[in-house]
């Protein structure tokens, strides 16, 4: 039986972030994103990595501010085309930890029902209408 190692629960995301290594910027793509830590993606490319500590700069998809951390790479997957990297925050501010938990569980909250949702459908079609009546000019 294979154990969990991860301390956090991770949230499945898709959106861009940038990681900083050596003061050069690459632009990631996020995968998963937990409390912790998170995993992104990249094209391969040559760099020069001196320390497996990276700056990272989240942009929390809904949020008009960027979360900075920084972190340490604890894990590197290669393959063909893209270069994945494993971070766990080392520092972060304080109003960003609460952003991001915040962040988290309201994502978590959004899984659940989109979920609950789905299981609810089970062969009907529903109509989804807005809640309120759209004032629409003609």
């Amino acid at each position: 039986m294979i154990s969990e190692r991860r301390l956090s629960q991770r949230i499945p995301v898709g959106f861009y972030m940038t990681q900083i290594i050596s003061e050069q910027p690459h632009r990631c793509f996020t995968t998963d994103l937990s409390a912790i830590g998170l995993y992104a993606e990249r094209l391969v490319e040559p760099f020069e990595r001196n320390s497996r500590i990276v700056q990272i700069e989240i942009p929390l998809p809904g949020t008009s501010d960027a979360i900075w951390a920084k972190g340490e790479v604890v894990y590197d997957n290669f393959d063909s085309l893209f270069h994945g990297t494993a971070i766990r925050y080392t520092a972060m501010a304080r109003f960003h930890q609460r952003m991001l938990r915040e962040w988290l569980r309201e994502a978590q909250r959004a899984q659940t029902r989109m979920a609950d949702y789905s299981r609810r459908l089970d062969g009907e079609v529903v109509i989804l209408r807005p809640a309120k009546k759209l004032a629409i000019a003609a």
